[in-house]
């Protein structure tokens, strides 16, 4: 099995805990290649949100531009959109909005279902370490 990117792995931890505060808690069935990285529903309203990391290495790849376009497109049963969450690291949020705008996934009039998540660095485990100190002095 492949190893996920340290940095993926905390952009998806982040944009996972955002999704479930917005009241999507339900975790659906576990994403296959032909799914997204974060399947959820509320339990309460029975709707689905989607959600997809986006790496500074990703915004170039062909692979990432169909995902994303794939997922901003589909819809339920009934033709509603699906809220679709993309977390990014906040240095690279200005360029996935210019990608979206590019790939007319969002502008002034579509894709208002599609919503970039900022996501800051973790902290270093040095300054964590030092928070602690300081809080216990």
């Amino acid at each position: 099995m492949a190893t996920i990117d340290p940095h993926r792995l905390h952009l998806r931890r982040e944009l996972t805990r955002h999704v479930s505060e917005l009241g999507y808690s339900l975790s659906l069935e576990a994403p296959g290649p032909e799914e997204p990285e974060i399947l959820r529903m509320s339990p309460v309203r029975r709707r689905v949100a989607y959600g997809e990391t986006v790496l500074r290495s990703d915004l170039k790849k062909k692979r990432c531009h169909d995902r994303l376009r794939t997922f901003s497109q589909r819809r339920t049963r009934r033709r509603g959109s699906i809220l679709f969450f993309i977390g990014v690291s906040m240095d690279d949020q200005q360029e996935l909005e210019t990608l979206l705008a590019d790939l007319e996934i969002r502008s002034g009039i579509r894709g208002g279902h599609v919503h970039i998540v900022p996501i800051a660095k973790p902290e270093t485990a040095a300054r964590r370490a030092s928070t602690k100190r300081s809080a216990r002095g």
